[in-house]
């Protein structure tokens, strides 16, 4: 459900150059996660600005993702930063968790799945547990992350580097 530039030599995605209306959850043509950063003036005004993180991504390069699976998976366009903290927004959960996200927004699935991995969290079972509807699976899934939410360690998805980005990023932006 992306918009991706695969096969088209000229198209070449670079963070900075994005509207911040497409920055959040768009990957550059070399990989880097996009981030959208909000500074706030000295006059008080916000400014927004796309920027390229160091959370790389192996598989999806140049990557904008659609305006579909934004919706189908809860959320924002203009999104600031890399974070779980939606997780414990259960209207957030449930369309994460819902087929219409999982089956077809892999890039999305992918940043979360990684994020909340290194919060020692598993969104499989998150999910299961929303599938079932056991409230006790489910709270037990929203107080895992509520004590783990702080720090995102640099655990077993693939490389160490990625998680410690995240949370450098994370806290950067907050």
């Amino acid at each position: 459900m992306g918009i991706t530039v695969h096969g088209v030599e000229s198209a070449i995605i670079k963070c900075e150059e994005l509207p911040v209306e497409l920055c959040a959850f768009s990957i550059s043509s070399t990989g880097n996660r996009c981030v959208l950063e909000k500074d706030v003036m000295n006059d008080g005004t916000l400014q927004f600005q796309c920027q390229s993180s160091v959370v790389m991504v192996e598989k999806m390069v140049g990557w904008i993702e659609s305006e579909d699976c934004i919706n189908a998976c809860g959320l924002e366009r203009m999104d600031v930063g890399m974070a779980t903290d939606s997780l414990h927004e259960a209207e957030f959960s449930t369309k994460f968790c819902s087929s219409e996200c999982r089956s077809n927004c892999p890039n999305i699935v992918d940043l979360y799945v990684n994020l909340a991995g290194g919060e020692g969290i598993s969104l499989s079972s998150m999910c299961e547990s929303q599938k079932s509807r056991s409230p006790n699976l489910v709270k037990k899934s929203v107080s895992t992350l509520s004590k783990s939410k702080s720090s995102i360690h640099p655990k077993s998805s693939g490389s160490p580097d990625r998680m410690a980005t995240a949370t450098k990023l994370t806290r950067k932006l907050l």
